[in-house]
């Protein structure tokens, strides 16, 4: 992700909450099914990391399970809302959420906790960075968490999927707001260029936003599993829905389960 596009996930903050809102009707399921995972591991109650936590569904719906959790974003307007929730959802007592880059997570989290039982990754949050930024965020989280602590990479993209399934348009319609979404794929780096088109909805006609474009990594069981190993994450388990724990197919969703070793 370059600083220009940082840049306008942040200036266009309130455009990206509106989309972050939809899904946070499926974050209790989601969750639940996470504790289920947990509980296998006796995990039951502790501290939680959440990387790229947007306005803090995870956060907030974990913190309702009991455990204790920290966020880290890089947008202020995703934090102030996230903080706007966890006074509504009363737990505004078990979470902290924290303004900064992940690529930096020792500096911006370490002086909170360096002892966390779990770390959250959700949302296809992975692959805008270079490999080797990837691999440091993952590096510090390790650093930053316990031996046997759990890490989650939940509901991502994978090129096996986009192998089978690449669609080159997306449209989205949130409220007033229409996200127009072109996408090109090279199967011969899982690269994926696309181009997001923002639209203010007034009854049939369209006015236009602004467009901002995107390049990110969509990777393989392998290359992830690889990275994980480095970071000294051991995956255990891969699933396409964490809600139900259904095993991963190539034509569902990538989520991780791996332990700090």
């Amino acid at each position: 992700m370059s600083d220009w596009t940082k840049k306008l996930f942040i200036d266009h903050s309130d455009l990206f909450l509106k989309l972050m809102n939809e899904r946070w009707s499926r974050t209790e399921e989601l969750v639940n099914g996470m504790v289920k995972v947990l509980s296998n591991f006796g995990v039951t109650s502790g501290n939680l990391l959440d990387l790229c936590c947007g306005n803090g569904r995870i956060s907030i719906y974990m913190a309702k399970k009991g455990f204790k959790a920290v966020g880290v974003d890089i947008s202020r307007a995703f934090l102030e809302d996230a903080r706007r929730k966890a006074e509504e959802h009363r737990v505004s007592n078990m979470v902290t959420f924290l303004e900064g880059d992940v690529r930096n997570l020792k500096k911006v989290a370490g002086r909170v906790s360096q002892n966390f039982d779990v770390v959250v990754n959700a949302w296809t949050s992975i692959g805008y960075f270079s490999p080797e930024d990837d691999l440091n965020v993952f590096k510090q989280a390790r650093e930053l968490s316990r031996e046997g602590a759990v890490l989650f990479i939940a509901e991502t993209m994978h090129s096996d999927f986009l192998s089978l399934k690449f669609t080159p348009t997306a449209y989205t319609e949130v409220d007033n707001i229409v996200m127009l979404e072109n996408r090109k794929y090279d199967p011969t780096t899982s690269q994926i260029s696309s181009s997001w088109a923002f639209y203010n909805k007034r009854g049939e006609d369209l006015m236009f936003i602004d467009r901002i474009e995107i390049e990110n990594h969509a990777y393989s069981i392998s290359e992830l599993s690889s990275l994980l190993r480095k970071a000294c994450w051991e995956p255990v388990a891969f699933y396409g829905n964490l809600s139900t724990c259904q095993p991963m197919t190539p034509l569902t969703s990538l989520n991780v389960v791996a332990r700090a070793r």
